[in-house]
This record gives C-alpha cells, sequence and structure tokens, in this order.
C-alpha cells in the first residue's frame, strides 16, 4: 500500500499548544534532502521507516538487521522525498508486508496517526520517516484531520523522541558516564574487598603464631611452644648448667621422671 503524495513545511506544525516547536535552518535542510547521497537510499528504497520510533531509540536513528531482539522488521519505505528552501517537504511511503507495516497501513487507512522524521540536525542527516500515532507536525499525515493533538510517549533528557529531530548524542554521552560509574565502584568495591582480605590475613597470621594448639583433621593436636627458637636455646643453656641426677637404680630413675626437665622434654613445652 503506498500513500498519495504528502507535503507539509517545517515553519508550520499545525498545531497550538503542544508539540515542540523547531527552528531549522531551511536552507541546509533542503540541501541534505536533496543531496545525492540522500536521494540514492531513496531510490534504492534503503530509507526505512519504523512503526514508532522505540526501534531508533533503542538502536541509534539508522538501525540495521542482525540486532539483539532478531524482530526488529520496518513498517515503510520511502518511495519519495524532496524539499524547498522555503522548508517545504513532499515525500511518499508505501507500507511493507511485515506486520509493523500492516499495523502502520491500517492506522493510516483509519486516518489515524501520520509520519515523524529522524533528523540528526548537527550533521545535518535525513534518516527517513517513522509512523507514529500523534506526530510533532500534524500537517505531516496525508489526510485531512480535525483535531490537534500531540504525545509525548518518549522523553530522555527533556527532549521528546516522537518529535521530527531525534538527538540521541546526549543519551550516548549519559550512558557512557554510567558505566565509567559503574566500573569506578566495581573499582572501589575490589579495592575494599582486598584490604578486609589483608586483615583478615593478618588476624589469622596472628592468631596461628600465638595460638599454643593447632588442630588439623588429618593429624592428633599439636602442641608448639610459643616462642620455639628461644625455647630451644633456654633449653641447651638449661642443659649446660643443669646437675642432671646419675642413674643407678630404680628409685633414682623414678626420681628423674619427676624432674622439671623430663617433664618439659616429654610434653614439648
Amino acid at each position: 500500500m503506498e500513500t498519495p503524495l504528502i507535503t507539509y513545511n517545517l515553519k508550520t506544525r499545525g498545531r497550538q499548544y503542544r508539540g515542540k516547536e523547531r527552528h531549522f535552518h531551511l536552507q541546509k535542510m533542503a540541501e541534505t534532502i536533496n543531496s545525492p547521497e540522500t536521494q540514492e537510499r531513496v531510490k534504492h528504497r534503503d530509507m526505512l521507516g519504523y512503526y514508532g520510533h522505540w526501534p531508533r531509540v533503542k538502536y541509534g536513528l539508522n538501525p540495521c538487521e542482525g540486532n539483539e531482539d532478531g524482530a526488529l522488521q520496518p513498517a515503510l519505505v520511502t518511495t519519495l522525498l524532496t524539499a524547498k528552501d522555503d522548508g517545504t517537504i513532499t515525500h511518499k511511503a508505501e507500507f511493507l508486508k511485515t506486520k509493523p507495516g500492516q499495523i502502520a497501513a491500517q492506522l493510516f487507512s483509519s486516518r489515524t496517526g501520520g509520519f515523524s522524521s529522524a533528523i540528526d540536525e548537527s550533521t545535518p542527516n535525513f534518516f527517513g520517516f517513522d509512523y507514529v500515532l500523534e506526530p510533532n507536525y500534524s500537517t505531516n499525515r496525508g489526510y485531512q484531520i480535525t483535531f490537534d493533538a500531540v504525545s509525548n510517549c518518549f522523553v530522555t533528557n527533556g527532549i521528546s523522541l516522537d518529535n521530527i529531530a531525534i538527538l540521541d548524542y546526549n543519551d550516548q554521552l549519559d550512558g557512557a558516564l554510567a558505566v565509567i560509574k559503574h566500573l569506578n565502584n566495581a573499582h572501589c568495591m575490589t579495592l575494599e574487598s582486598l584490604k578486609q582480605a589483608n586483615v583478615d590475613k593478618e588476624e589469622l597470621f596472628s592468631l596461628l603464631i600465638n595460638q599454643k594448639t593447632l588442630d588439623s583433621a588429618s593429624s592428633a593436636a599439636l602442641s608448639v611452644a610459643k616462642y620455639p627458637a628461644q625455647q630451644l636455646r633456654n633449653d641447651i643453656d638449661f642443659f649446660k648448667s643443669a646437675k642432671l641426677p646419675k642413674i643407678s637404680n630404680q628409685e633414682n630413675a623414678e626420681t628423674l621422671n619427676e624432674t622439671r626437665l623430663y617433664t618439659r622434654l616429654r610434653n614439648g613445652y
């Protein structure tokens, strides 16, 4: 299904109370639309449009196939497009036999909704028309209407995304800043985790050094001295100066077993 020729002017939105006024550089806009690059896209049916602006909101002003959802389908294709220096734009669209195209065609046949163009004013670059329920330019419908309304279905940073110009650079910048902030928070959390791990390591090491009994699942308890090297030196000095009893009979052996030295050596402390 193809629309008749649709003509509207960038200086006349056809609205009084709602929507957003646009102040385009009319001559530059006409040069962009009439440029060989834009006209080549129209000629080869490459200037696709969508049902609503959400595909451009999510995937950029010029969405391509193979997106993550795998279900991005165009609704229409622009088959004619011209512009004059006074802001007059004439275009024609063909609704595609896709599900979004059928929905847009039914709305158009029911005299509901209209066309809304996607323009990057900073370049400038013209990306085509989408079919929306309430276009900012009420004159860009292709049929006569008796009502005057506009809806800001998508609003990001104060920019109505169903308006004629979609500028997504601020959104991209905000997204990049959000990613940087997230990475910075993750870095800080990592540093805190490492700091806590060092504290835990020091506490465990201190516990192992000062504890007198170390237990493991595979062996019996092992008694150790708090300062084993110093204890060994003390034992050596004690042996050098100690008066050891002579073992001449069983009684002397029993006496020896009760001495402090023998007890310490037997128990290991």
